[in-house]
Formats: structure tokens, sequence, C-alpha cells
């Protein structure tokens, strides 16, 4: 069994893994397992109240999870697979937990090759926080990973910074990160 076998394998029984993006390395659980959201949290450290992205593989994946009209279409067309992160407002299939209580949910949609291709044969988006404690410096590097979860992918984050965070609903960038330039471009 490969990496990304084993790691969908994992996922499918409501297990963790840590994953390489282009940006920096993510947690992933299944987005529609609330326990496996909640042991996030937990394994992160991370206060309950602060929103977790999700990551997809697609922009039928994408549709499924978030509203988007016609006029943030376009912009996501232009910006997606790619190392940002776009909010927008959440559709009733998002738990509550993910959003922060929030009506609004964060958008990932890698470029990062292994990324995708667990997400795709997962068949559902999974979280996509950063694989570290919450509050502490980003990981970039597998050997750094040292949170509890259940298998690390191998692999390489091309940029080792984190995304920008581009807010479609208010039009206004909340993180500079990795490709700012090209959001600014478009906005």
């Amino acid at each position: 069994m490969n990496q990304i076998e084993k790691a969908v394998k994992i996922l499918k029984i409501g297990g963790i893994v840590a994953y390489p993006t282009e940006t920096v390395y993510g947690v992933g659980a299944n987005i529609f397992d609330e326990s496996a959201v909640r042991r996030v949290f937990e394994i992160k450290r991370r206060p309950i109240n602060k929103p977790i992205s999700v990551a997809v593989a697609s922009f039928e994946m994408l549709e499924k999870v978030a509203c988007v009209s016609l006029e943030n279409r376009k912009i996501i067309d232009e910006l997606l697979p790619g190392p940002v992160t776009i909010i927008l407002p959440k559709k009733e299939i998002i738990s509550s937990l993910l959003s922060g209580g929030t009506d609004l949910i964060g958008i990932r949609f890698p470029e990062n090759k292994r990324a995708r291709k667990i997400i795709e044969k997962a068949r559902f988006p999974i979280t996509s926080t950063s694989g570290n404690f919450s509050g502490e410096k980003e990981i970039t590097e597998m050997k750094d990973i040292t949170l509890n979860v259940d298998f690390v992918v191998h692999g390489e984050c091309k940029y080792k910074k984190p995304s920008t965070v581009l807010d479609l609903v208010e039009r206004r960038i909340l993180r500079e990160g990795v490709g700012v330039e090209r959001v600014k471009e478009i906005l």
C-alpha cells in the first residue's frame, strides 16, 4: 500500500494525517466526521472557537461546501488551485465546529499533487490547518511534525510559507502569505 492509499484508509476510518501542501504541512481529517474534527482541535491545542479551513480537490467539491457567486467564481478560477485560502459563505453541510460558529468557511484547493490525490481518493474534503501546535511556527518539513497524528505523508512544501487568506465576502486580504501579489493583481 502506498502513502496516499494509507492516508486515505486512515481518513476513512476517522483518523488524522499530516500531509504536505505547497505552503506548509497540514493536518487532515474527514470534515464530516465530528469526532475526528474534535481530535484535530485537541492535538493542535487549538481553541474550539477558532475556525479550521477545509481542503478540496475540485471546483465541484468546493461548491458542495461553500456558496460561490458568479463574480467570486471568476476570482477563484484565477487563483485556485494554488497557495491561497478563500473565505466564503458556508453551506449547511459544514459543521459550525469547523466555522468557529460563523457563517463563513475557509477553503484551500492545494496545487500540491499529493494533497489533492489524498482528497480525490478519499472523495470528501479534509481539514486544512497547519501541522503545528496552535500559535507556534508552521511546519514545512516532515521530520518536524510532533503532533499526535495517525500517519505522516512524505512530501515537500514548495513555498515553505503560509497561504494568503482572502475574504471574498468583504473583498479583503486577511493574511499576506504566498501568492499575495497575484491576489492583489486580481482584486
